[in-house]
Formats: structure tokens, C-alpha cells, sequence
């Protein structure tokens, strides 16, 4: 037997056997586990300047049903998040203000004009930013420009500006979504600021309808009252 046909043959079967890289599955429902993590934060003077300005219960948009920033929802505990993924976008549902994200697949010039995130009621918010994305191996890569201030983090203040770019990491591992979330901006970050995230899949769940009427801070007010003796 011909040894150069025998080996490639075996060579044909055994890479035929290998299964081809296909786009990660991160279709379903699925809820923060514990809470997101942050790395270093290098704040510039105009960025120091805008968080040490931030008061809580007066900046935050949460209090009239507006998102602050990608990171603030994503980090949101206890919230449904939905993703469905087509052959030319992604869709996702946050239960959170009840907002209905899409992004579609391909490089910059498929980003669109609007913001990629409205609410059931048909209103846009620009501090989610227009988004655009790609598959890369067992990754799924979402680039967001074209942001409004905002907070990354609005329990401290962390702002978001005009400038910001935020980068979306998705990949599985096992029964977690991971996601590293990072913010590149110049004129508020000296490095790079990069979240991190995990989710849980839930099964026999669907996103329940939130309307938003205004965010109640009772339970803040209520932490930091005087305690009676």
C-alpha cells in the first residue's frame, strides 16, 4: 500500500473528526452572580473632579428611570437579562427599565446613527451608546461608541463622557457567561477601566415588565439614618 496515500487518508479522517469552531451559544436567560468585580482606576483630574462632584441621591439617572451606562445595568443584582442571537444580530432584553438592545454584526460601518438601546415605550438612551459586533473564536466582541455622560458606576460616581469607548468581552465557561467589560477614555481614565462579570443561566423564567416610575432610595436613606437607642 501506497504509505503517502495511507497517511494522507488517516490525516483527512482525524481532522475530519475535529469539531469546526463555532460561535459561542449565549442564548437565554440569565442573572449577575454575586457582584461585579473592578480593577484598577486611574482617574484623570477631570475624572477625579467628576466623581468627587457626584451626590447620589441628585445625580444618579436611575432616579428618573434612566440608565446610567452599559456597566450599570449589567451589574444590576437580581435582574433578567435576555439574549438571542440571529444570523445578522443580537438582541438583548434587560429587565432593568425594561430595555430592548440591538446589535448588529459586522465592523464599524454597521454601527447605527441612533443609540442601540430604547425602552418598550419606543424612548432612546443615548448612555447605552451605538453599538456594533463580531464573533472572534468562542468569544462574542461588542465595540460601543457615541455615549452621553454618565456613570459607570453610580454608586460611587465613576463617569462615562462623549469620549467613551466601551468594549463588551462575552465567552462561556461551562454554565457561566463570562463578561469583561472594559472603558477606554482619555479624558477621564490615565489606563484602561475594566469590570467583570458573571451570570447564571436560569431555566422556566421570563423577564417580567419593570415600569420604571422612579427610583425608590428608602432603603439608602434608611442605612445611613441615626440609629435610636
Amino acid at each position: 500500500m501506497d504509505l503517502k496515500r495511507l497517511s494522507a487518508a488517516f490525516l483527512w479522517v482525524l481532522f475530519a473528526s475535529i469539531p469546526a469552531s463555532a460561535q459561542p451559544d449565549l442564548s437565554g436567560i440569565w442573572v449577575l452572580e454575586g457582584r461585579a468585580g473592578e480593577r484598577e482606576l486611574v482617574l484623570t483630574r477631570e475624572g477625579e473632579r467628576i466623581k468627587a462632584d457626584y451626590d447620589l441621591l441628585n445625580d444618579d439617572p436611575s432616579l428618573n428611570c434612566v440608565p446610567a451606562s452599559l456597566s450599570r445595568i449589567w451589574a444590576n443584582p437580581n435582574s433578567r437579562i435576555e439574549i438571542v442571537q440571529s444570523s445578522d444580530k443580537v438582541l438583548i432584553n434587560y429587565e432593568l427599565f425594561d430595555l430592548r438592545r440591538e446589535i448588529p454584526l459586522g465592523d464599524v460601518s454597521v454601527m447605527p446613527e441612533m443609540p442601540s438601546t430604547k425602552n418598550i415605550s419606543g424612548q432612546y438612551f443615548q448612555e447605552m451608546g451605538s453599538s456594533f459586533g463580531r464573533y472572534d473564536g468562542d468569544k462574542f466582541i461588542v465595540e460601543t461608541r457615541n455615549h452621553s455622560p454618565g456613570y459607570i458606576r453610580t454608586s460611587s460616581g465613576i463617569p462615562q463622557s462623549e469620549q467613551s469607548v466601551a468594549t463588551e468581552e462575552f465567552w462561556r465557561d461551562g454554565d457561566t457567561l463570562r463578561l469583561q467589560l472594559t472603558y477606554v477614555d482619555e479624558t477621564l481614565f490615565y489606563v484602561p477601566f475594566v469590570l467583570d462579570h458573571a451570570f447564571q443561566k436560569v431555566d422556566n423564567e421570563e423577564l417580567l415588565t419593570y415600569n420604571c416610575t422612579g427610583a425608590d432610595y428608602d432603603w439608602f436613606e434608611k442605612l445611613n439614618a441615626p440609629q435610636e437607642k
